[in-house]
């Protein structure tokens, strides 16, 4: 069986496929788009949870439409007003996450627009909703999903950008830049996992050492941080971690820190500049564990990273992390093939049958 890193290695072809095809896929969408669409909301959860986020500053951006994230539970179960301008987008790698399928069905019958993203048309939420957008994520050796992250973001993008094509919110030097970005980022992609390669090694000591990870981002990078700390977490199967909103972890989280938590910020040079060399210096001083990825680095210890892929840099950073996850599972003698560590579907199931 091939290696989760050739796994994570063919990203860009995936990523590759998706722009090519990005009219094509997102067709049907745009044909069935209302004049009056006034609202995007993004629906999923785990990783589709996670892309979305990630996906989300871009789409509204973009297509000039407010774009809000939302779990298929709360939408079900805690929500009581829904938009019937909106477009409903369900987001399920396999098509089968119970819930989503049950909150997409629900829309559905309310007659407001709704579209899954999933990878097959005969994929059992294609079947509940209005429009099918292509994922374009092949097979994906791994329930860990990594590919299937980075394919459900950028198919996305991709949307919001075709969206906001058609509605006239961006022009074609607008478009154009943002495909020049998104190619700049996926050729990026290889160098970088290389690069997370080395960098786990400089630091394996250490990142080997700790027992969790809390992991910072802003913007779009919120959503990396969420996933890729799921990802540590479904990975190594013996690290816990989680993912913050740059400020938000900075009120509280910051206090409970001990000298076994490593602290990661992922870094786009940008406003928090400041402030995420501030963080990154107290993980450094008073625990021993932090690290800034991105962006200025603070010492050798960090990986330092010219970002080339503007809107797009989830691409260039969810890989360091993806790597992360692998090294602490692989070096610690995880045999990421044996999915029998635990036999949750004893007691509960998350996805219907396929």
């Amino acid at each position: 069986m091939v290696t989760m890193l050739e796994v994570i290695n063919r990203i860009p072809t995936v990523c590759h496929d998706i722009l090519n095809h990005r009219e094509e896929t997102m067709t049907d969408l745009i044909q069935s788009l209302p004049s009056k669409i006034n609202q995007i909301i993004l629906v999923g959860s785990g990783t589709s949870n996670t892309s979305a986020i990630t996906a989300r500053r871009f789409i509204e951006k973009a297509s000039g439409l407010q774009t809000i994230c939302i779990l298929p539970d709360q939408l079900l179960n805690n929500c009581f007003a829904y938009n019937p301008d909106a477009l409903y987008v369900f987001t399920s790698h396999s098509g089968t996450s119970t819930l989503t399928c049950e909150a997409a069905k629900k829309i559905t019958a309310l007659g407001y627009l709704t579209a899954a993203v999933t990878d097959g048309k005969e994929n059992a939420i294609a079947g509940m909703v209005k429009v099918y957008i292509n994922q374009r994520n092949g097979v994906e050796e791994y329930l860990m999903r990594t590919i299937g992250y980075c394919s459900s973001v950028l198919t996305l993008m991709m949307m919001g950008l075709e969206i906001g094509k058609a509605r006239c919110a961006l022009n074609s030097s607008q478009i154009n830049e943002y495909l020049a970005q998104a190619e700049k980022a996926i050729s990026h992609h290889p160098a970088l996992v290389k690069a997370a390669m080395d960098w786990f090694d400089f630091n394996k000591e250490k990142l080997m050492a700790a027992d969790t990870f809390t992991i910072y981002g802003i913007d779009s990078l919120w959503g990396v941080a969420l996933e890729e700390a799921l990802k540590i977490l479904e990975v190594s199967k013996r690290k816990i971690a989680i993912g913050y909103e740059f400020d938000d972890g900075m009120h509280g989280p910051t206090m409970g820190y001990t000298s076994s938590n490593c602290v990661i910020v992922l870094h786009d040079g940008g406003r928090e500049d400041l402030r995420a060399h501030q963080l990154v210096r107290f993980a450094k001083n008073e625990l021993g564990y932090g690290y800034l990825i991105g962006e200025n680095p603070v010492d050798e210890n960090d990986l330092a990273i010219h970002l080339t892929g503007g809107e797009f840099i989830f691409l260039e950073l969810s890989p360091v992390v993806q790597v992360l996850a692998y090294r602490l599972a692989i070096d610690y003698g995880i045999d990421l093939t044996d999915m029998s560590y635990h036999s949750e579907t004893k007691y509960f199931n998350t996805h219907n049958e396929a």
